[in-house]
């Protein structure tokens, strides 16, 4: 009942988009052609079959070695949907697992599993023999308990046999319109001599191979699907983001990623020397960055990694507008995704931080690129707009008008391109939009920043007005900070910073959190059975009121993004309402998708029909990557009386 009632909660909460088909332009910007008929992909219940088998893997030794079957809840079930599951185990024959349907959860924990079989699952509504979806654990991967399924990175001598690539950032996308996702990878550059990653300081790597930064797809089964070599003038490291997304409405998934001169596309095609100076290399000796050249914004193809279409990117100018005389802060590219017609998803691209920032909204429509909308700091009108960007930056309708807008940092930008509200807090480096004090109406932020004149370390904000809630008073740089309801005993989210205690959501101490080991700052994970979130951070999972849930590196994986120590990607991308990651093994030659192998008794839509949630998975690699945020709350306080 607990669950039913929840449910229907959550329905009336969840963050939708789209309720406003009128463009607002800005200027004698050409109005973009109207949307055309936007089609679904067959969306799949996604099920799928998980087992750890390793004792020093986890410290809840109770769930290991038995294999976990879970599947997607879809917001449009009835809150009593029931389901039966059956298994085959090698040649036998089917078997119903479930003597009564399972209404309560979209998971089932097979106990009697004879795991040197290959076991394949079959899920249907209950009392119906319509197949809805199938899985197949495999023998190999049942016997050893790996909770986890292989992705093999495709090698890269073709593009240089003396300097290696690490996977670097992730993202998800159905690219061929299966309804099952598909990953899209960044690679960069490493000399073969080195065992981490380049930093974009590193002048030496960027004036060594052609090519310094791949995108890569791959299915799920491991196969590959193309690369896309970015070329010299794109830098190495978190200044190169990019967006999947269904842009056209065609069931697909498109890329959207900054492109230059020198970039080879998916079918061999290449940007050559599109201004006629003879020279498709603007890289300078001694330095990382840019100095000039022509930039654009092009659109892949999902399934072939072609361009479809191409446009000028956000023009440098002088370097001096973006905040130094070097041309790093020029180089603080954004791209993203957006909806802010409230119909049409629109790619959003950014540039500057620390001085002028400068926002564009395109709609990919026709094979044709169209500017909706342009924020620019150096308009004459939102000046006192300028310093206040992030290295990241969050997506969501802040004020119930159906329509997106932008947090940047200390400002939000209106979905029709206009400032909405500048707290004047200035930079920060971690930014988090969603639904965290339940008691409040409408959505919140809760961010750090770097030198704000207020002498705010971080601060709670009205997310439609950017009012600040309450906030930690701080003359320095506070560089990280994470909210998740992580207390069952506190309602609401928790809060803290660097090296701070947790706060409740109304901003009071909760006596612990600084200096523990449990209480990272890093990522928010829905993984064991409770509704409290973990925190993921080096490769495991802790909770400060739970033992160890996971111990990832157990896999022999590692982290990305230096000390950042990032997954490549979570988000929940397979079975039910919790969370995979994706991370890369330590030698660097394959993806592994986790997902968990907990049991619970909890039953939500899956978290991606979640607007808010899916507009922060698929940001999640723009500049320091952020972790994912629900538009409705979803906590351990939901049940109590």
């Amino acid at each position: 009942m607990k669950n039913a009632l929840f449910f229907l909660a959550a329905i009336l909460l969840l963050t939708v988009s789209c309720t406003d088909n009128q463009i607002q332009l800005n200027g004698d910007e050409p109005e973009p052609t109207p949307p055309a008929e936007r089609v679904e992909p067959p969306l799949k219940r996604a099920l799928w079959a998980s087992i750890n088998g390793r004792k020093d893997a986890s410290y809840y030794p109770e769930y290991n070695n038995k294999i976990l079957v879970s599947w997607r809840m879809f917001p449009t079930d009835d809150s009593s949907t029931g389901f039966d599951l059956y298994r085959k185990s090698g040649n036998e024959e089917e078997v119903k697992l479930n003597e009564e349907p399972i209404t309560l959860s979209t998971n089932f924990q097979d106990i009697t599993a004879d795991r040197n079989k290959d076991n394949t699952y079959r899920l249907c509504f209950a009392g119906s023999d319509e197949t809805l979806d199938t899985y197949t654990i495999t023998a190999a991967q049942a016997s050893a308990g790996l909770p986890y399924i292989s992705i093999p990175l495709a090698g890269t001598t073709g593009i240089s046999s003396e300097y290696y690539y690490d996977a670097n950032d992730a993202s998800v996308g159905d690219l061929d319109g299966d309804g099952v996702y598909e990953i899209v990878l960044k690679r960069l550059l490493r000399s073969s001599s080195s065992t981490e990653d380049e930093e974009d300081e590193s002048g030496a790597v960027q004036m060594g191979p052609w090519h310094a930064t791949l995108l890569e797809a791959y299915k799920l089964d491991g196969s590959f699907l193309w690369r896309v070599a970015l070329g010299p003038n794109v830098p190495v490291g978190n200044l190169t983001s990019f967006a999947v997304y269904d842009f056209d409405g065609d069931g697909k998934c498109e890329i959207a990623v900054r492109t230059a001169e020198g970039t080879v596309f998916g079918d061999g095609t290449e940007i050559k020397d599109t201004d006629g100076d003879g020279n498709v290399d603007y890289r300078v000796e001694g330095s990382a960055h840019i100095h000039g050249g022509p930039e654009f914004l092009s659109v892949l193809d999902g399934m072939t990694g072609r361009e479809l279409a191409r446009t000028d990117y956000i023009a440098l100018g002088k370097s001096e507008d973006w905040g130094d005389n070097y041309y790093k802060r020029s180089a603080s590219y954004r791209v993203g995704v957006g909806c802010f017609s409230g119909t049409t998803p629109s790619i959003l691209i950014c540039r500057g931080v620390y001085g002028k920032m400068v926002l564009e909204a395109w709609d990919f429509q026709g094979q044709e690129l169209k500017k909706r909308w342009r924020f620019d700091t150096s308009d004459g009108v939102h000046g006192d707009y300028a310093g206040q960007g992030n290295h990241s930056l969050s997506v969501g309708d802040v004020d119930d008008d159906g329509c997106d807008e932008v947090v940047y940092g200390g400002c939000c930008i209106d979905h029709n391109g206009k400032g909405l509200w500048n707290s004047r807090h200035g930079h920060g480096d971690a930014l988090h939009l969603g639904k965290f004090d339940p008691s409040r109406k409408g959505l919140q932020i809760w961010s750090c920043f770097e030198a704000c004149p207020f002498k705010v370390g971080a601060a709670l904000r009205d997310a439609r007005t950017g009012e600040t809630i309450w906030d930690f008073p701080y003359s320095g740089d506070m560089g990280r900070c994470l909210v998740a309801d992580i207390d069952p005993d506190s309602p609401g989210c928790e809060m803290w910073w660097y090296k701070g205690n947790a706060h409740s959501c109304t901003g009071a101490d909760l006596g612990y959190g600084a200096g523990s080991s449990s209480m990272s700052y890093n990522m928010a994970v829905w993984f064991s059975n409770s509704l409290n979130r973990q925190l993921l951070d080096r490769s495991k999972i802790d909770a400060p009121k739970e033992k160890r849930v996971f111990t990832i590196y157990r896999y022999e994986v590692t982290t990305i993004n230096s000390s950042k120590s990032n997954p490549c990607f979570y988000a929940d991308i397979w079975g039910d309402w919790r969370e995979e990651i994706i991370q890369v093994t330590s030698d660097q030659t394959e993806l592994r998708l986790f997902t968990t192998w907990y049991p619970t008794d909890y039953k939500f839509p899956y978290l991606m029909s979640d607007h808010v949630y899916e507009m922060s998975a698929l940001n999640q690699n723009i500049g320091y990557n952020q972790p994912t945020q629900l538009g409705y709350y979803l906590g351990s306080d939901l049940y109590k009386k």
